[in-house]
């Protein structure tokens, strides 16, 4: 058993003593006016074996009453009824660049963090849709299989940084195959989007072979690109976590990375999406939020939830009962007076 307003006991608890010590102060008060005209023996005699036995038993019917009432009001709850709960919408792989370019600055706090906050908001936008989640550089692993828990999602999201996949590159060629086995194998879903989020570093020879494998599956590609056109240097990050210095070439001079625009509109535009690239510091995805909302959606989950019943309207009934009975407890002793007069 659970109660959904537990703080309604507190009350039910100190109902008793609140109510138990107003009858008691009844009862000393009419003893005493008694002993004003009886001597204090007659007096007692006369309030425990009438008028004092009726207070007791009326208190305590509205003590039960209120104790009752304000059990009633902290909802118990026990036993559980199904329900069954579908949802309608796309299946959404997302794909992030983890090679060590994405640690570039151009973007702050880094191009890597910009794209973990943004992609973070996203899976919030995107919820009720089934979205995983592969990281990749020189080759990709599945970090989140498809799901509907947006939460579990954004858990692994935060778990994503630069460095965790050691092979050095950037496949995007082999993490797209992947993503795409990935959404073939979770059903018969209408509607299939890889989310690319990429700093489109050497990207030669892997557009071609991502955009094949997309297009042969159905599945459309919307490229996110991060970083700048003019380039940042490559920081080299320490086991700390601090940036050590920055990649040189062979002559000394710091190697720059730039984004790649033009090979991710190609990628994207030849599967059926659209490319959306980072402008200076900003990054807004709303627009292809808007366009995932609007792709056919297919009923992608069917599930049973178990609700606590509900369990106080038999408490409620017994303490109307009882305050019934109370007053007509009440009412019954002012009839007696009346014919006794």
């Amino acid at each position: 058993m659970r109660f959904a307003q537990p703080e309604w006991l507190y009350l039910a608890m100190a109902a008793p003593l609140i109510l138990g010590l107003a009858a008691w102060r009844g009862i000393i008060a009419t003893r005493n006016a008694m002993e004003l005209f009886l001597s204090p023996d007659d007096a007692r005699r006369l309030v425990d074996t009438g008028l004092a036995r009726r207070k007791l038993v009326r208190a305590a019917m509205l003590i039960l009453a209120a104790v009752l009432t304000m059990s009633a009001m902290a909802r118990p709850q026990f036993g559980i009824k199904p329900m069954e709960v579908k949802r309608a919408g796309v299946d959404v792989m997302l794909l992030v660049d983890t090679s060590t370019s994405m640690a570039a600055t151009d973007v702050k706090p880094s191009r890597m963090e910009r794209a973990r906050n943004e992609l973070t908001r996203l899976v919030e936008a995107l919820e009720g849709n089934r979205i995983g989640i592969i990281a990749f550089a020189g080759e990709s692993f599945m970090e989140c299989p498809l799901t509907l828990d947006s939460g579990t999602v954004r858990l692994f999201l935060d778990t994503i940084e630069t460095g965790i996949i050691p092979t050095p590159g950037t496949s995007i060629g082999a993490a797209v195959e992947d993503a795409v086995a990935a959404l073939t194998r979770g059903g018969t879903v209408k509607s299939k989007v890889i989310i690319l989020v990429t700093d489109g570093e050497d990207l030669a020879g892997e557009v071609d072979r991502a955009a094949t494998a997309a297009k042969k599956a159905g599945v459309k590609i919307f490229s996110v690109g991060i970083g700048s056109v003019s380039g940042a240097p490559i920081p080299e990050v320490d086991d700390m976590g601090q940036v050590a210095g920055y990649k040189k070439d062979s002559s000394g001079a710091p190697l720059l990375t730039r984004l790649d625009t033009a090979a991710l509109s190609l990628l994207s535009g030849s599967t059926g999406g659209t490319s959306i690239s980072s402008q200076g510091e900003r990054l807004d995805l709303s627009s292809l939020i808007d366009e995932i909302r609007k792709q056919e959606k297919t009923d992608i989950g069917s599930f049973e939830f178990s609700e606590y019943v509900e369990r106080y309207p038999p408490l409620a009934a017994l303490a109307l009962v009882l305050l019934v009975g109370e007053y007509l407890l009440s009412s019954w002793r002012g009839r007696e007076k009346s014919a006794t007069a």
